[in-house]
């Protein structure tokens, strides 16, 4: 079995609140794909880290929590440089993912697909992380996640940055 690349993770003892702009995204995504929980992830490029800046789940993965990526890692070039979903459809897959898979596994979590959000010139700022339960979800799901981003996603996270 593949192991999960080095990851440091940072979890802050307290959540900081959700920030309201991604609201309609949380709940639109609940409707349409009944996630176990949903996370939007922040790319900050010059750390190579993902931070989380919503979470439906807050005292499992709090607002404010990070995750340096190692350079070269399945998730980031998935994501980051191809611009394209990344899915770990069962355990095995999240195992050779992500460093914290105990811990999804803990809370029900047993897939994950990951959508970006793009900026204005086509480079991906964030991330819909959609945390789903065992067997939920197949490659028919991603169309629909995609869509939610490009209508919802840009929008949002550029209204999230400018009240910053």
């Amino acid at each position: 079995m593949a192991q999960a690349p080095p990851t440091q993770i940072s979890r802050p003892d307290v959540s900081a609140p959700n920030p309201p702009v991604f609201d309609d995204i949380a709940q639109k995504s609940k409707e349409a794909f009944d996630y176990v929980d949903l996370t939007i992830l922040q790319w900050i490029d010059e750390r190579h880290a993902l931070k989380r800046i919503y979470s439906t789940a807050p005292e499992n993965y709090p607002v404010g929590g990070e995750k340096i990526m190692t350079k070269g890692a399945p998730w980031p070039e998935t994501v980051v440089k191809r611009h394209e979903p990344y899915a770990s459809y069962d355990t095995e897959e999240l195992q050779a993912t992500y460093v914290d898979t105990p811990y999804l596994t803990a809370m029900g979590v047993h897939q994950c697909i990951c959508v970006p959000i793009f900026d204005k010139s086509g480079n991906t700022v964030a991330a819909l992380n959609f945390l789903g339960a065992k067997d939920q979800w197949d490659q028919s799901i991603i169309p629909g996640m995609q869509e939610l981003a490009k209508a919802q996603g840009t929008d949002a996270f550029n209204r999230f940055i400018a009240s910053r």
